[in-house]
């Protein structure tokens, strides 16, 4: 897991920036898929508990705070995903060309090939929404987790509150 990295002046080649936003990317990808699994499982839960009866007040009292966490976690997700597409765009639509700095051809609309000082100073942008959405990602996962621990404390609640 890369968890910090902090490029140098020029001491990066833009294969290298790029790799590491990619690597941070697909991490996102991966903890905002564990944190929906967490709350997939949590949702079935508290519904399936719902539907065979309304739990006791105490259980009917817990059930806000595992509402609030579900929210916090999916709301993480969520701007991970928002944070990494609005970033993406921006940097597109400023550069009119691939991200990829592999890529053969020039920038739509322009006869020369995107300056080199503008390609690394975008790819720096995407590789800081990266860690932000990475940041934002592993957020989810945490409240997901916390979510799932809280759903159990309410489930052990109704079972107790005879619910």
């Amino acid at each position: 897991m890369i968890t910090a990295f902090r490029p140098g002046p020029d001491r990066e080649r833009p294969e290298e920036l790029l790799g590491h936003a990619c690597a941070l990317v697909r991490l996102c990808g991966r903890d905002s898929a564990i944190a929906a699994v967490f709350l997939a499982l949590v949702l079935v839960g508290t519904v399936s508990r719902l539907a065979s009866g309304l739990p006791g007040v105490v259980a009917l009292a817990l059930l806000p705070v595992l509402a609030g966490s579900f929210a916090v976690s999916a709301g993480y997700a969520v701007r991970s995903r928002r944070t990494l597409l609005s970033v993406l765009g921006e940097v597109r639509g400023r550069t009119g060309a691939p991200v990829d700095p592999g890529v053969p051809w020039t920038p739509f609309g322009a006869a020369a090939a995107l300056d080199a000082r503008v390609r690394d100073t975008e790819l720096r942008r995407l590789l800081a929404a990266a860690h932000r959405g990475g940041e934002l990602s592993w957020l989810a996962v945490a409240w997901s987790a916390a979510t799932g621990v809280l759903f159990l404390f309410w489930w052990l609640a109704t079972a107790v509150t005879g619910g």
